[in-house]
């Protein structure tokens, strides 16, 4: 029986390492040859055909899926979903969108044909998504569709994968907004992954950041896990040469295989409460599930337990003096947390001083020590300032205090997340080892061994960077003020201890520790401020971008062209229809009156009535390939729209009407509406190009700029 499992497992290593790498490299090229792939595009429609050609090929069954089925939204693309029958009752959904993954695509067809030759062991579904991308609030038509018509009483799990060219690296997204894949799902992948030498990253902290709702825009992502359906994205990044590509792909594939074959039963039990443990890329990650995290967790807890009652008569006696000044406590923390919100503020201000709302995104941890920094230093000034007034002075009170803003925090991220409670257990742990020692050194080096998973739990955030997670702990000036006090302030209150100490024991009237602290963090901020004002990330290999949006009012012909960077833009020139304008000393945004000289949009239109109705028709045309057309039907009174050629919504009031034509139109562009006959109809029309014919530039070595065109016209109609 051992030979007959060796002879097959060679016949399948054999049929797998057949797949070519060169076929997919030119479906890739020829995906890439057809241009923009966007919703609605030619190249969109090209790239389908030619899939659908090649699955025909094959003999895989397939299905086009249009994406213009509901009644609000519209789209001219398609999904196309290829199904291949497998063995058990599970399903493996593998999706590439069309017009981000031109070799994601190709990946997916040589996956058809090897999956046809050695069929599944679940039931796979290839999709290949249209209307992936686009500005509209119904993107992503692809994703949101394709998920929504799946059968949900079969076991379902997915895949998106999304790369335009073979990666160096897959970034792997596992979920996002509270929902994270299943504990299962994720071990299963990143140990195939592991397995076949395909590099990846995914970190413990990237789980616990979806799972607490701030890691940011993941864009397709979340449709998936709206719809319930475990999904990891893998995203590729990095380029890499073909002679590794090759190994690659085919270590890739495998890797798909292996998935599906050691998912053949799916467990039922949706556990999301897990840690990802990978410290290095090349070792295969480990993953701790819930019931032997919670038990260690509790254990550890239950030693701190027995720790305190073996020291039952020091803790009665502090906890007296502790109780003694209890008002003491809330005072402290309030006062700290006034001192963060009032560093928030410093912040703030910074950023207008500099006119630079978005630096801080150029110099993340810079501008996170800033605040942490200004608030620290001035809690220790309030130290030194405070001496003269009745508060406590024993040691002890500020060291109990300490474990009980570390155990209020331990709650309130319990309450949050898990995981994230096990750090702040270090910090009670470490403020009870100080507590219990005698020795200054001893305290010194557990105050210190305490701030360990705050430094590193910041400095993982900043490196990565976790940009959300950031942003609210810098410039939220209430929750992220709240949880840097609850994780900074049992470190001020030890320091604060530290310092009574000397002066308890060592029988001194002065300590130079806190004022020398407090002279280090305070020059420390004054330094980092005024580099913060100098800063400017921009320069001529790293140029600054800059957007210009053509605005043509041709109901009162006028043209505006409105100006944006993230910086100030200073002094540049304007290239504008063959003439050239100095423009002086401009800020981050600056507005520009033009001569008008264009008409990108034209309306025509005809009506015929029967039968107290009236038919519509119209034309818009113009500058060629809009990439959106937003379309208005208005009135100064009610009106009912009977039907129209496209999907359409009626305001509350009945005096207006929204008509959806979808991304990337076939243009011209015809409409049809029946309205009652007496309707007095304004029709508007707003067009936008993102790539206009003879767009405006700003000339300047240092400056990247993008133009975009906006036409507003109207026509009674």
């Amino acid at each position: 029986m051992r030979y007959v499992f060796s002879i097959m497992l060679l016949f399948l290593v054999v049929q797998f390492s057949s797949a070519a790498p060169s076929d997919i490299e030119s479906d890739m090229n020829l995906f890439l040859s057809f241009g923009s792939r966007a919703d609605g595009t030619d190249g969109e429609k090209e790239a389908l055909n030619y899939i659908t050609g090649k699955l025909k090929t094959m003999e895989i069954g397939f299905k086009r899926q249009p994406l213009n089925i509901e009644k609000r939204g519209h789209s001219f693309s398609q999904n196309v979903i290829a199904e291949i029958p497998g063995t058990s009752k599970g399903q493996f959904i593998i999706a590439a969108p069309v017009d981000g993954g031109a070799f994601s695509m190709a990946f997916l067809l040589e996956l058809a044909k090897v999956f046809k030759e050695n069929p599944p062991k679940n039931s796979v579904s290839l999709i290949f998504l249209g209307a992936e991308e686009g500005e509209s609030g119904f993107h992503p038509y692809g994703s949101r569709i394709a998920s929504e018509s799946l059968n949900r009483e079969k076991n379902i799990f997915a895949i998106y994968l999304e790369g335009e060219l073979p990666p160096q690296k897959w970034q792997l997204k596992i979920g996002g907004n509270g929902k994270v894949a299943p504990y299962w799902f994720v071990k299963k992948l990143s140990s195939v992954l592991s397995s076949d030498f395909i590099p990846f990253r995914l970190r413990g902290t990237d789980i616990q950041v979806a799972r607490l709702g701030i890691q940011g825009e993941i864009g397709p992502l979340q449709t998936w896990l709206d719809s319930n359906i475990p999904t990891i994205l893998m995203k590729g990044s990095g380029t890499i040469n073909s002679t590794e590509s090759n190994r690659q792909i085919k270590n890739l594939i495998n890797a798909m295989v292996n998935l599906d074959k050691d998912l053949e039963i799916i467990p039922e039990k949706g556990e999301s409460i897990y840690i990802f443990l990978r410290p290095f890329s090349g070792y295969m990650p480990r993953i701790i599930s819930e019931l032997p995290y919670v038990s260690v967790f509790l254990g550890v807890s239950a030693i701190l337990l027995f720790i305190i009652l073996l020291r039952f008569r020091d803790v009665r006696l502090n906890m007296r003096r502790l109780s003694r000044y209890w008002w003491a406590w809330p005072l402290l923390f309030v006062i700290v947390f006034l001192f963060f919100f009032l560093s928030t503020l410093i912040v703030e201000e910074t950023l207008l001083l500099a006119d630079f709302p978005d630096i801080w995104i150029h110099a993340p941890g810079t501008f996170v020590f800033f605040k942490i920094v200004v608030a620290a230093a001035l809690s220790l000034n309030f130290i030194l300032i405070t001496r003269g007034l009745p508060l406590p002075r024993s040691p002890h009170f500020y060291s109990y205090a300490a474990i009980v803003t570390s155990g209020l925090a331990s709650l309130v991220f319990m309450a949050m997340d898990i995981t994230v409670t096990a750090y702040a257990l270090w910090t009670i742990i470490n403020m009870m080892l100080f507590t219990a020692t005698r020795k200054i050194r001893r305290k010194t080096f557990f105050l210190l061994l305490s701030i360990v998973p705050s430094f590193m739990g910041l400095s993982v955030i900043i490196r990565e960077p976790y940009t959300t997670v950031i942003k609210s702990l810098l410039l939220s000036r209430i929750s992220g003020s709240l949880v840097l006090t609850l994780l900074i302030f049992p470190i001020i209150l030890a320091f604060t201890s530290l310092s009574y100490w000397r002066l308890h024991y060592n029988r001194t009237r002065y300590s130079v520790l806190t004022p020398t602290a407090t002279f280090t963090l305070s020059l420390s901020s004054i330094i980092t401020l005024f580099w913060i004002l100098s800063l400017n990330p921009y320069s001529v290999k790293n140029p600054q971008p800059l957007k210009i949006i053509d605005s043509i009012n041709l109901i009162f012909n006028e043209r505006q062209l409105e100006i944006s960077s993230p910086g100030p833009i200073g002094n540049a020139e304007l290239s504008l229809d063959g003439n050239t304008y100095p423009l002086e000393n401009l800020g981050r945004t600056a507005d520009v009156r033009m001569p008008f000289n264009r008409t990108p949009l034209i309306v025509e239109s005809d009506s015929r009535s029967f039968l107290g109705r009236r038919t519509i028709t119209g034309k818009i045309s113009g500058e060629a390939n809009p990439e959106n057309l937003t379309i208005h039907l208005n009135s100064n009174t009610p009106f009912t729209l009977h039907e129209a050629n496209f999907p359409f919504e009626m305001s509350p009031s009945g005096t207006s009407a929204e008509v959806f034509v979808g991304e990337n139109p076939p243009f011209p562009l015809s409409l049809m509406f029946t309205v009652n006959n007496d309707a007095q109809l304004i029709l508007s029309v707003v067009g936008y190009w993102t790539k206009p014919e003879e767009p405006p530039r700003i000339i300047r070595r240092d400056i990247e700029d993008s133009a975009s065109r906006t036409v507003l016209i109207e026509a009674s109609i």
